[in-house]
């Protein structure tokens, strides 16, 4: 008990939380359309962790996301078929402030792996659930990596 009482002593600050500059930065970030179904659901994954209170009115950065997946076959079986693959998501990232300036900007990926059964059901099912976990990582990376940069950067009401 003693330990959590010096804990705001130390200079901890939470990364997330309702009364974070991150937290309050991030529900003005505007999201922009990422093509393909895998943009989608990483948009979408994003708009959940970004908005407690709803889309910003008048957004003070907008996001722009590209995504560049791709499967590798490993596991290769005696006649020569893949038992095993590979997907790996790419994310390239840039927030841009109100006057459309590159405030941040970096890459991010995920590698997730799947069987490849006799199956194709199973496949498939295992393949949609390896870009899922993929989308889950990079949605979570992209909104620390947003998060630590609002938490660093002195915050101004806007930027006009």
């Amino acid at each position: 008990m003693l330990c959590l009482m010096l804990l705001p002593a130390c200079g901890y600050q939470p990364l997330h939380g309702a009364n974070t500059p991150a937290a309050q930065q991030l529900s003005l970030v505007q999201v922009n359309n990422i093509p393909n179904r895998l943009g989608q659901q990483l948009r979408n994954s994003l708009i959940d962790r970004f908005y407690i209170d709803g889309r910003p009115v008048s957004p003070e950065y907008t996001l722009d996301i590209a995504l560049n997946p791709s499967v590798i076959k490993l596991g290769i079986a005696v006649d020569d078929s893949a038992t095993r693959a590979e997907l790996n998501v790419l994310a390239t990232y840039t927030l841009r402030n109100a006057q459309g300036a590159a405030v941040l900007s970096g890459t991010t990926s995920s590698v997730s792996n799947f069987n490849i059964l006799r199956s194709q059901y199973a496949t498939l099912i295992g393949e949609q659930d390896a870009y899922d976990r993929s989308v889950a990582q990079l949605s979570e990376d992209i909104t620390r990596r947003l998060s630590l940069f609002f938490n660093r950067e002195p915050v101004t009401a806007s930027a006009s």
